[in-house]
């Protein structure tokens, strides 16, 4: 089925899911470190969780800097993308709006299995951006879905076709 304009998307809910994993495993992690401090009163326990906190907070900050999202509407004249939220902190995101003509191509990206690990492979499907405009995220998808979806949208948006191999 060829894609219908306006086309929404909404790649967040991976990124999000992964987010709010972390921030649980950081508050289970925050709540050892009162309890060893306030109840058992046991220092030695309380610095390694104080150690383990810190090490969480650098990865999360990393996870942060570098997992991207994007939500929005694709249509016939423009990509409109919106701000994705969790807990209230902004995620990586492209915002704003953005004619079509800022944008050269709409990209697949291939990704193999990983070797000797759970998963297959994937796809990354992006609107990629002319010098000024930002490369946006489209779907994640899994087998040969990216590669349908990613023909149709460039032959609904005009756009020409391009199909590259990623590292996982």
């Amino acid at each position: 089925m060829p894609v219908a304009l306006p086309y929404r998307f909404d790649t967040s809910p991976t990124i999000q899911l992964i987010l709010k994993g972390f921030a649980g495993l950081l508050l289970l992690v925050a709540a050892a470190l009162l309890y060893s401090l306030l109840i058992s009163r046991d220092h030695v326990a309380a610095l390694q969780l104080f150690l383990v906190t810190l090490i969480l907070l650098y990865f999360g900050r990393l996870f942060l800097k570098n997992l991207e999202s994007s939500r929005g509407t694709i249509d016939s004249r423009e990509v409109i993308a919106e701000p994705v939220l969790l807990y209230g902190v902004r995620l990586k995101c492209p915002v704003g709006r953005f004619p079509l003509r800022q944008f050269h191509a709409v990209r697949v990206e291939r990704i193999p299995p990983p070797v000797d690990a759970q998963g297959g492979p994937h796809e990354r499907v992006t609107l990629m951006g002319r010098e000024g405009a930002p490369n946006i995220l489209v779907a994640r998808t899994s087998d040969d879905a990216g590669r349908a979806l990613g023909r149709e949208l460039a032959a609904a948006l005009a756009l020409p076709y391009q199909e590259d191999r990623a590292p996982y």
